[in-house]
């Protein structure tokens, strides 16, 4: 598992992204390609460089991350910059940013944290010297518990709002452990969105599905776990599901694999895997079922008020593949 003792904090960060989130994903990963159709936001897009921020460990795997953005990251240009380099990019019509933030939701009595990797579009305004900013997707990720004990309490902390949100962007960038986070996750997460922010599509609701080809092949196929979900796992063996109902186990191939393994099968050119992502977000959870051979989502579901992973959440996928057989 990823250590949580990563890097120290390297000051306030020099930028401060605010955003107002519009709906409840309920998708690891959604876009709002048909959000902006008609408001040719795709158009002022494509004539963007986008720029990457990525947390600070992460760049000594530079060149793998360059790896997994590159083969699926087609809608614009690029470039991989330091966060702190963001607010140097000050000719706003230019330029669209992938960057970490993370948001609390009230609802009745209950409050959800989301922490995601989001892709912001910042375009002039009608307005004289007013930026217009806009959302086109992200991803959700599954960060460690004081992360989200920040983003819970927010509102309860002394402080200005842009000193709170620094000292969040802070977090998420130098501590924040982030267990569904990889070079090989990433160009799985790059490909739902540039292929659906092109096709003009959404992906922003309780998003189920599977593909009816692929999925049956894991039956003569081995379906790689990464390890986190195996260690979030093994301390819950004993425990029935939620449900109290264990289905029956899954019995085709399973291989449990390290981060380093599993993004070097997923980018290589010479192999073809099916991967699982496991994410959970606030008090819910998601499923999801990837195939490195053209980065493409083959499974998902999503498990409303439900934490921690369960045998029977791979129960499931068997049960579908029999059911398609």
């Amino acid at each position: 598992m990823k250590s949580l003792n990563m890097l120290k904090v390297k000051g306030t960060l020099l930028f401060s992204l605010f955003l107002v989130w519009t709906t409840t994903c309920k998708s690891q990963v959604s876009y709002f390609g048909a959000n902006i159709l008609n408001s040719q936001k795709l158009e002022v897009l494509k004539k963007t460089t986008t720029l990457f921020t990525l947390q600070y460990s992460d760049y000594a795997e530079l060149e793998k991350f360059e790896q997994a953005i590159k083969r699926t990251w087609t809608i614009t240009p690029y470039k991989i910059i330091k966060p702190e380099e963001l607010a140097r990019y000050d000719t706003v019509a230019n330029y669209s940013f992938f960057y970490f933030d993370g948001y609390a939701e009230k609802l009745d009595s209950s409050t959800h944290v989301n922490v995601v990797y989001a892709l912001k579009l910042v375009s002039p305004s009608k307005k004289p010297k007013v930026k217009e900013e806009r959302v086109l997707a992200m991803v959700n990720l599954f960060a460690d518990r004081a992360t989200n004990i920040q983003i819970e309490t927010q509102d309860e902390q002394f402080g200005s709002k842009r000193t709170l949100k620094n000292n969040l962007l802070s977090k998420l960038y130098n501590k924040s452990v982030f267990l569904n986070w990889s070079p090989g996750f990433l160009a799985g997460y790059l490909k739902q969105i540039n292929d659906g922010l092109l096709a003009n599509e959404n992906c922003n609701i309780d998003y189920q599905f599977y593909n009816k080809l692929r999925l049956p092949e894991l039956a003569k196929e081995t379906l790689y776990v990464p390890e986190y979900i195996k260690e979030v796992f093994s301390s819950r063996l004993a425990l029935l599901p939620k449900s109290g109902v264990v289905l029956e186990p899954y019995n085709y191939k399973l291989k449990f694999v390290s981060y380093h393994d599993l993004d070097s099968l997923i980018l290589s050119k010479d192999s073809k895997v099916k991967y699982v992502v496991y994410t959970q977000r606030s008090n819910d959870k998601i499923i999801s079922v990837y195939d490195s051979k053209d980065d493409k989502i083959i499974y998902q579901r999503f498990y409303p008020e439900t934490l921690n992973f369960e045998m029977n959440d791979l129960s499931e996928i068997k049960k579908v593949i029999v059911d398609l057989k």
